[in-house]
């Protein structure tokens, strides 16, 4: 086993007891849980098969539940964490799982969620791979991770300095305790989203959508009064167009649809636009087909 496994493995058999309750039971937190999973059941459909890679103790199941008509599965590298989420779910299925390794049949599942998991690993590729061969020719990636370029780290000494003053007094007025937690190793990282989507997601999967989120609430995740949190919450609309703590993505296997038919149509005019000898299509056809691509996107079922 890599230095990398065993030392994540350790760090997770270390907070698995208490993973839920530091990292996902406060107001702010809960409230990030909630917006990444209705990010990802926008892309979820009846009868699909999702698999929770790094499932923790079953983290985000508490909203993923909610979801009708879906089979979910869970699986996590640590075996401890795979005992935690077995007792908050006895009927889930969860498992014992390397992600560069996965037990799963090729394109078993529809869906896979990977929720902050990425930046455990000090490089992604064979994870990428691993996920690639379980999805199905339509699958689906769907994820959040730590960003390393966000608005706080960039902003004046200053401002900063009076945000996370405003953090400690909110802490202070609570009476918070910082709870005895075990030094994360060495091969935890942040992401710069560029280079993230450039250099690891991209090279493996066509990229649909990237969302910046939560420039200002990250860092009063440990508030436990809900009053408070919610007020931290309204305070990120402020900051919208602001690179945030975390980012979500949405990124598919193969890319078969209307964005690829369009990209596919704009090449080929821009290709004809520099070489002017080349045989035409007529364009009442290019029309014809930018017209069915949109009317079938429109009729037909969504999956």
């Amino acid at each position: 086993m890599s230095n990398y496994k065993k030392a994540e493995i350790e760090y997770e058999e270390k907070i698995a007891k208490d993973y839920n309750r530091w990292y996902h039971s406060s107001p702010v937190a809960m409230a990030h849980d909630r917006d990444f999973v209705k990010f990802a059941k926008k892309e979820i459909r009846k009868g699909d098969k999702v698999l929770d890679l790094g499932c923790g103790p079953a983290s985000l199941w508490p909203y993923l539940t909610r979801i009708k008509n879906v089979e979910f599965v869970g699986a996590d590298v640590s075996p401890k964490m795979i005992i935690e989420a077995k007792k908050l779910y006895p009927k889930g299925k969860f498992m014992v799982a390397d992600s560069e390794n996965l037990p799963f049949q090729d394109e078993a599942f529809d869906i896979v969620i990977c929720s902050s998991v990425l930046h455990h690993l000090p490089s992604p590729q064979k994870t990428f791979k691993e996920i690639r061969r379980v999805l199905n020719p339509y699958g689906k990636l769907i994820g959040r991770e730590p960003n390393d370029n966000h608005f706080i780290d960039k902003t004046d000494p200053w401002l900063s300095g009076a945000i996370a003053s405003l953090s400690h007094l909110i802490t202070r007025k609570e009476n918070f305790k910082t709870p005895n937690e075990p030094d994360i190793h060495k091969f935890h990282k942040n992401y710069q989203i560029t280079n993230f989507i450039k250099n690891d997601l991209g090279r493996f999967f066509i990229v649909k959508d990237v969302v910046s989120k939560y420039p200002f609430s990250y860092l009063f995740i440990r508030i436990k009064n809900v009053f408070y949190g919610n007020i931290i919450l309204k305070t990120d609309q402020f900051l919208e167009n602001y690179k945030g703590n975390q980012f979500f993505y949405l990124a598919i296997k193969d890319g078969y649809g209307k964005s690829e038919v369009l990209s596919y149509v704009n090449t080929y005019l821009k290709k004809l636009q520099k070489n002017s000898e080349s045989k035409k299509v007529p364009l009442k056809f290019i029309k014809r087909l930018i017209f069915l691509t949109a009317f079938f996107d429109l009729i037909l079922p969504k999956k």
